[in-house]
C-alpha cells in the first residue's frame, strides 16, 4: 500500500511537470527578447536532456551572431569558430526580464588560438599615429585581461624610420637644453628609458660649452661662489665629481700644510683665508721685518709663500725685486 502511494506521488510530480512545466520547475523569469516562447520550455530544453546548442541556433544562427553592432561600430564575427562549445558556457537564461545574457567579462581562454591571435577579427585596431606604423602583434603589448596597462612598449617593433622619429610619438621636451638639441634623441636616450641620459656635450657648441648655467644649476656655497665662471677649471664633462681643482695654483699642500679645509678657510668662507690658525706671528715683528723688505700688504700671506718651504718666496712687494731665504717669519 504505501508502496503504491509513493509511486502515485511520484508518477502525480512527473506529469505536473510534464503539464505545467513553466509553474513547477521554471527557475525565474525569461529575459525580454525570449518571452514570445509562451513560457514552452520545450522549446529550448529538451526533456531530462539539457538545453542543445540546436535549439539555440534554430533562432540565432552563428553566422548572424554578432552582425546586429551600432551604425559606428564593426560586426563582432567569432561565434562560428566557437561551434563546439556550449552556448551555455557563456550565455545564462531565468535571471529576470532585463538580464543581460552576455558573460560578465569575456574569457578569451574559451577562444581557439587561431581566433586568439587575430585580435582585429573581434577588435577594432586603435587608428592613433603609433598603431598605425606597428604590425598586427597586439600581444607584443597587451594582454587579454585588459587593454591597459600595456607592457614595456617593445621600440624594435617599429621601422627604421619610425625608431628615428620619436616626436610621431613622444612630446619633445620644451625646457632649454632640448630647445637647443635639435636631431638624434638617441644621442643621449635609449629605448629603455628616458632617464638616467648619456648626455656627450660635443653636442655643444663652443659658447655653450663655456656657458654651463645655461643648463646647471650654479652651487651655491661659498667656495663656488667665488668662482663663477670656468667651471672647466676644476670639473669635466664627464662628471661633476670628483673635480679636478688645483690648489696648487694658490698654495702647495705639502708637508704639514696638508690640513683639512677650515684650518685656513673658517666659517666655510673659501674667498678668505688665515695663516694665523698654526703660525703664532707677532703682528709687530712680521711687519717690521717685512718693512725692511719694502713689503706693507702682510694680510695676503700666499701673494709671495706660495708653499712651506722658506726658500720658496716670490716677489709680492710694492715696486718689485725678489729674494729667496732671507727672512724668518717666526
Amino acid at each position: 500500500m504505501k508502496t503504491a502511494i509513493v509511486l502515485g506521488l511520484i508518477a502525480l510530480c512527473i506529469g505536473m511537470v510534464y503539464l505545467f512545466p513553466h509553474s513547477m520547475v521554471e527557475p525565474g523569469e525569461l529575459v525580454e527578447a525570449h518571452q514570445k516562447t509562451g513560457n514552452d520550455c520545450f522549446s529550448c530544453h529538451q526533456p531530462f536532456g539539457g538545453l542543445p546548442n540546436d535549439e539555440c541556433i534554430a533562432c540565432h544562427p552563428l553566422s548572424d551572431i554578432g552582425m546586429d553592432a551600432l551604425p559606428n561600430e564593426r560586426p563582432t564575427l567569432f561565434h562560428e569558430a566557437l561551434n563546439e562549445m556550449e552556448c551555455v558556457e557563456c550565455h545564462s537564461e531565468h535571471m529576470g526580464r532585463n538580464a543581460d545574457l552576455s558573460q560578465d567579462g569575456f574569457e578569451h581562454t574559451l577562444v581557439p588560438a587561431s581566433i586568439l591571435a587575430d585580435c582585429n577579427r573581434c577588435h577594432a585596431k586603435p587608428t592613433d599615429e603609433l598603431h598605425k606604423e606597428l604590425p598586427d602583434k597586439c600581444a607584443s603589448c597587451h594582454d587579454t585581461q585588459g587593454w591597459k596597462p600595456a607592457r614595456e612598449f617593445d621600440h624594435s617593433l617599429l621601422p627604421a624610420e619610425g625608431k628615428a622619429d620619436c616626436a610621431s610619438c613622444h612630446e619633445r621636451p620644451t625646457d632649454a637644453l632640448h630647445e637647443r638639441m635639435k636631431g638624434d634623441c638617441a644621442s643621449c636616450h635609449s629605448t629603455s628609458a628616458w632617464k638616467p641620459a648619456t648626455f656627450d656635450h660635443g653636442l655643444l657648441t663652443s659658447a655653450e660649452k663655456n656657458d654651463c648655467a645655461t643648463c646647471h644649476q650654479p652651487p651655491v656655497d661659498a667656495l663656488h661662489q667665488g668662482n663663477k665662471d670656468n667651471c672647466a677649471s676644476c670639473h669635466g664633462t664627464n662628471a661633476w665629481s670628483p673635480s679636478t681643482f688645483d690648489h696648487s695654483k694658490y698654495f702647495r699642500l705639502d708637508g704639514d700644510h696638508n690640513a683639512k679645509c677650515a684650518t685656513c678657510h673658517q666659517a666655510s668662507n673659501y674667498t678668505t683665508y688665515t695663516c694665523y690658525g698654526c703660525h703664532e706671528h707677532t703682528l709687530g715683528n712680521i711687519l717690521q721685518e717685512h718693512q725692511e723688505e719694502g713689503i706693507t700688504n702682510i694680510t695676503d700671506c700666499v701673494r709671495c709663500h706660495r708653499s712651506g718651504d722658506e726658500d720658496d718666496i716670490r716677489s709680492g712687494r710694492e715696486g718689485g725685486g725678489s729674494r729667496r731665504g732671507q727672512h724668518d717669519d717666526d
